[in-house]
């Protein structure tokens, strides 16, 4: 300033080099960290059990910190409330102290949590009515389960993949993993084909291929071994054994084996594993319900 080198103002801060030769510069306000307020233009720890956001301006007033729920301001500091007690979060500090106000009496009649935690639990419906209604809660926990599994999958073809075998999990049924090998130009033909010799819709059920091998003389064919995945709960045991008599008509040697659901999707690379075994559990009691 003035080409003189000044101290900045209080709660302001500039790196040293400035030209004192020049024109003139100016400082930069200071934002305090998180957890700290502003005292006196500078940035002051928050006293203990108290928390503020970034950003307060040290150049500017002072400012407070605040305490949690449940917590009152004694001489600066935040202090839990008795357990018969309540606070609002937000209370200032540094600050003039504050109470918590005296929770309402429980009717003589309410247990307290751990008292209910020693009941057993209620008996299971008995009548048609409740027994219908206590499946279908537990079925559509199970479907919620699966919603928030299927939306964690990016892949379109392998949330397909996970959709029939949870579905199948819920109704509590084996899938059937239909083997063949098949030559096709590519993964994706591969399935196209297997599907189409079968004579269902692709839509249906959910294919695997794997290369095996590129056969000789022709450059764009490749063998492939190709697993369908079909459901009961899509295609039944008279359509299935339609589509495998299709096979052979094709002469397409296909091999048939059953497998648990949960164990396929367990087997899908990449899948979050937390989100199949709470899945697991809601669909082992959907299908049980």
């Amino acid at each position: 300033k003035a080409n003189e080198c000044a101290a900045c103002p209080s709660g302001t801060t500039n790196d040293a080099g400035d030209n004192a030769s020049g024109d003139d510069t100016v400082c930069s306000v200071k934002k305090c960290s998180v957890d700290q307020y502003v005292f006196a233009n500078a940035c002051t720890t928050c006293p203990a059990g108290s928390t503020n956001a970034y950003g307060d301006n040290a150049s500017g007033d002072d400012t407070t910190c605040a305490c949690a729920e449940d917590e009152r301001v004694e001489s600066n500091a935040c202090v839990a409330c008795a357990t018969d007690e309540t606070n609002a979060a937000g209370n200032p500090v540094p600050g003039t102290d504050t109470v918590c106000t005296k929770l309402a009496s429980p009717p003589p009649s309410s247990l307290s949590n751990e008292e209910r935690n020693t009941l057993p639990p209620p008996p299971p419906p008995t009548s048609v009515e409740g027994l219908v209604a206590d499946a279908e809660a537990k079925i559509a926990e199970a479907e919620v389960s699966r919603d928030a599994l299927l939306g964690d999958i990016i892949d379109e073809k392998t949330k397909a993949k996970a959709n029939l075998l949870a579905d199948a999990a819920i109704a509590g049924v084996k899938v059937k993993k239909v083997s063949m090998a098949l030559t096709a130009e590519s993964e994706g033909s591969a399935c196209e084909s297997a599907f189409s010799k079968m004579q269902v819709d692709a839509s249906l059920g959910a294919c695997d291929a794997t290369t095996v091998g590129r056969r000789r003389r022709l450059v764009a064919a490749t063998s492939y071994d190709v697993t369908v995945l079909v459901s009961p709960v899509t295609i039944d045991a008279p359509m299935l054994a339609a589509a495998l008599e299709n096979l052979a008509a094709e002469g397409v040697a296909a091999t048939t084996t059953e497998t648990d659901p949960t164990d396929e999707l367990r087997a899908i690379p990449g899948i979050d594993s937390t989100l199949v075994e709470s899945f697991a559990l809601d669909a082992a009691a959907a299908s049980e319900a």
